[in-house]
């Protein structure tokens, strides 16, 4: 939790001068993934700087002294949300994807797939929608944490051990994917397997599962194309993982003014990672290809031809209306994801699939 530090600076002089007071706030900013993913490497690179930045502007003796944790240094994959809510980090990375359980709202992107590859315009309406939509925030709220700034990740692909050139190839395969992204499979008579990026080299390699449905930006740091080596270009979507949030008791113990820049860098953050994982993203698909030529078996990327990609979202069972359904008791689940998929659309998406218009 937030501690406070009180001290009295004199400045030295022939002349008595003002004493001017400096408090330090004690701040833990964790995460339970590693700095060379974008969503974490931003926390360090560009949320603390410019938080620290704008305190000093302030010109009130204000001061925040961070204690760094990523990595899961503090907390693991599974543990995020109840890590910062109950103050073991008061800033964190929360994986809500994760949390369909206590956060079961906030799965609007989940169950929208081959809605858009774009992320700087995912990124931008789950922002607006945690701050305008009073159910959204009611779940951080519960959880006892204050909404920073959205995270995502770039569009999914297929990582696997052999060649998956039809729809119908997924058939029997067991596929890694984290929580409620295992939805996606749904109708192709593949085997979801829970994961995220720091189990899935281990488990394709003794056999858990036979590959993955993941994102270039974090299979390539990984290296899991090593042993998941044929890459199938599906644009199944970008997608709203989850973000930065602060524990409710620790941002309440900040003075106003410090609480309204936690806010503002949040989002700043988000828009900033939107845009980093739409550079790495052509990038991290390029180096997996370079990197990967030379192993046993060389890294093959190919696109899953349109057809096949179509047949996958309209043979998929209608899991967004299934979603609404199991949801309709704990908050308005059919508003939520018609906001989502039309704001989509007012920045140009262009849906593969009209989820919205099933239910």
């Amino acid at each position: 939790m937030i501690k406070t530090a009180l001290c009295v600076t004199v400045l030295a002089s022939s002349v008595l001068m003002p004493v001017q007071a400096q408090q330090t706030f004690k701040l833990t900013i964790a995460s339970s993934h590693p700095t060379s993913l974008p969503w974490v490497g931003l926390m360090s690179t560009l949320f603390v700087p410019e938080v620290n930045k704008r305190v000093e502007a302030l010109g009130k003796g204000y001061k925040i002294e961070w204690k760094e944790s990523y990595g899961g240094q503090l907390y693991k994959m599974n543990a995020t949300l109840s890590s910062v809510g109950s103050g073991i980090a008061d800033i964190g990375w929360v994986f809500a994807s994760l949390e369909a359980s206590k956060m079961p709202l906030t799965q609007f992107g989940t169950v929208t797939p081959f809605a858009t590859g774009d992320v700087r315009t995912i990124l931008q309406v789950a922002n607006e929608m945690n701050e305008k939509v009073p159910a959204l925030k009611a779940e951080w709220d519960r959880n006892n944490m204050v909404f920073l700034g959205a995270s995502g990740v770039d569009t999914y692909h297929l990582f696997t051990k052999t060649p998956i050139n039809t729809y119908a190839d997924l058939n029997g395969k067991k596929i890694s994917a984290p929580g409620a992204v295992g939805v996606w499979l749904r109708g192709s008579g593949a085997v979801p397997v829970d994961g995220s990026l720091t189990s899935y080299y281990t488990d394709i390699q003794t056999g858990v599962s036979e590959g993955t449905i993941s994102i270039s930006t974090g299979i390539l740091p990984n290296k899991i194309y090593e042993v998941a080596p044929f890459v199938t270009t599906v644009d199944i979507g970008a997608l709203y993982n989850g973000g930065m949030a602060m524990n409710k008791d620790s941002f309440n113990a900040l003075p106003p003014e410090i609480r309204k820049i936690v806010k503002d860098v949040g989002l700043e953050y988000s828009r900033v990672l939107g845009d980093t994982l739409m550079q790495r993203y052509e990038a991290a698909l390029k180096a997996i290809g370079e990197q990967g030529a030379k192993q046993a078996v060389p890294v093959k990327i190919a696109p899953m031809a349109q057809g096949e990609r179509e047949k996958w979202a309209k043979t998929m069972p209608n899991i967004t209306a299934d979603w609404v359904k199991a949801n309709a008791s704990r908050g308005p689940a059919a508003q939520i994801l018609k906001t989502y998929m039309e704001e989509l659309r007012k920045r140009g998406a262009k849906p593969l699939r009209d989820w919205d218009k099933e239910l």
